[in-house]
């Protein structure tokens, strides 16, 4: 089973809304569809500015690799489309990242 990681920026958050209940949310999201292997955040520099980030780590079925990274950006349309509907926006979009577990690594993946 191929693992993936989905980085996603956090931008405003509704009111009353708190970091912890977005990793929540994305986690349900994501959850409906894979099983979530682990979550974290992180505030990587992107674009010479700290850019906080929920981080969802989650495994596909196998089955060829094109569907595989398919079905991960699937997954990661419906995770932004849960946040934006409940509890933050995504932003700023350049930052949002998809990668693949190769070799021991995580490399990114294109945009479908």
């Amino acid at each position: 089973m191929p693992s993936y990681r989905m980085h996603l920026p956090i931008g405003d958050m509704r009111p009353g809304i708190t970091p912890a209940e977005v990793m929540e949310q994305a986690e349900l999201a994501l959850g409906t569809l894979h099983v979530v292997e682990k979550r974290d955040v992180e505030a990587p520099l992107v674009g010479g500015k700290r850019i906080g980030r929920v981080v969802l780590r989650f495994a596909v079925d196998s089955s060829t690799w094109a569907d595989e990274d398919a079905t991960a950006r699937q997954a990661l349309r419906v995770v932004i489309d849960h946040l934006e509907g409940t509890t933050a926006t995504i932003a700023p979009l350049f930052a949002v990242l998809l990668t693949r577990g190769m070799g021991g690594r995580f490399r990114p993946i294109p945009p479908g």
